[in-house]
Parts: C-alpha cells; structure tokens; sequence
C-alpha cells in the first residue's frame, strides 16, 4: 500500500449515523441557534436600556440621556441632545437648564415661564409627582410652535412638550433644575417610549 492509499477511505466501510444519533445532532444544532438569538436578542435588550448621564453635583441626582443623541449647541449654553438621522424639522429631544429657584410654587410659577418663553403655548396636563429619592417635582405638559432652523424645514412646527423641574443642588448652591422632552407633535408617538424611559429612569411613574 502507497502512502497516496492513506488519503483515501473504502466507501463500503462507512456507515451512516444512527438515527438517534441523527436526531441528537440536529438537535444540537437548534439548541446553539436557539442560544444565539436569545443571547443578541439580550444584548439589544440590554443596550436599548443603556443611558449616559449628566451629573449636577456630588452626592446629587445624575440625569439620564441616550447614548447616541447627539450633542447639540445652544444660545444660553444649556445642555440639549437630539435624535441622530432624524429627517424630523424638529428632532426628538432633550434639554437640561440649571435656572435661580424661584421663591413661588413650581406649579404656579413654571406654567407662567413657559407661557412666556414659547409662542401659542397651550398647557395639556400638570401633575405633581416624585422622583426615585423621594423629593417632589413637577411635571408640565403642553404644546407650542417652534421655528426651525433648517433651512429646507417650514417656518412653523407644532411640537408637543413635557418639562419636568425640581429643586436641586448645582455648583454647591440651590437650583431649579428643568428636563424639557420635546418632539414634534405628529411624532410624539414615535419618541414617547424613550421618553418614558428617561422618565423611569429617574423614577418618575409616568401617567
């Protein structure tokens, strides 16, 4: 026999598997498929629930946001995210400010700052709620028309809003602390479940 005859195998010696062997094999492989999807499925799970956050002072609340908004420059220097690739004329969005605490009640005096920030300002709903550390907040929901930047955008967009403020240390000091949620009122829908989940994340429960 040749080394070359090493390289070959007698066909009449092969025996094909059993069959329970067949079924463990098969079953095998739907077992490690089956594994796979479970674990990308998790893996989205999990970076869906993924948020970065805006820390206001030591030992304070930190403030979530998506990961991938972009970061998005603003006249009063305020912090704002945007959805990215959004064809939206106004973007999903989420802005912080750090305001003077005012001396009012916040449902009184927050109602009154936004009627006089925003133009055709309708309040929707207000409601006094609580965040994970137990301290009270407000939260504002209304709507307005906002003016786009871009060029190719309309003049006007009707935008739905939901503010939520409370009382804050900042730079060691008291503050008023906003978190405005904002979108387009026809695409609110849309970007109601990330909202929602800043919201939660903040222990907010949500009406």
């Amino acid at each position: 026999m040749t080394r070359f005859d090493n390289l070959f195998m007698d066909g009449r010696s092969h025996r094909l598997p059993a069959s329970w062997q067949a079924r463990v094999g098969d079953l095998l492989v739907l077992l490690v498929a089956g594994m796979l999807l479970l674990g990308g499925w998790m893996f989205k799970d999990w970076m869906y629930d993924q948020f970065r956050y805006l820390a206001l002072d030591e030992n304070e609340i930190a403030i979530p946001y998506p990961p991938n908004w972009i970061r998005q420059s603003s006249p009063r220097g305020d912090f704002r995210v945007i959805a990215p690739h959004d064809a939206s004329a106004f973007p999903p969005s989420e802005g912080v400010r750090i305001l003077p605490s005012p001396n009012a009640p916040l449902a009184d005096a927050w109602p009154a700052q936004r009627a006089a920030e925003l133009d055709d300002f309708i309040e929707l709903k207000r409601a006094r709620v609580r965040l994970a550390d137990d301290r009270e907040a407000f939260l504002l929901t209304y709507a307005f028309v906002a003016r786009p930047e871009q060029e190719d955008a309309p003049p006007l967009v009707a935008v739905q809003g939901m503010d939520l403020v409370f009382r804050a240390r900042y730079e060691g000091a008291k503050h008023l602390v906003a978190i405005t949620l904002a979108a387009e009122t026809s695409d609110w829908e849309r970007a109601w479940p990330t909202f929602q989940r800043i919201l939660a994340k903040l222990g907010v429960k949500t009406p």
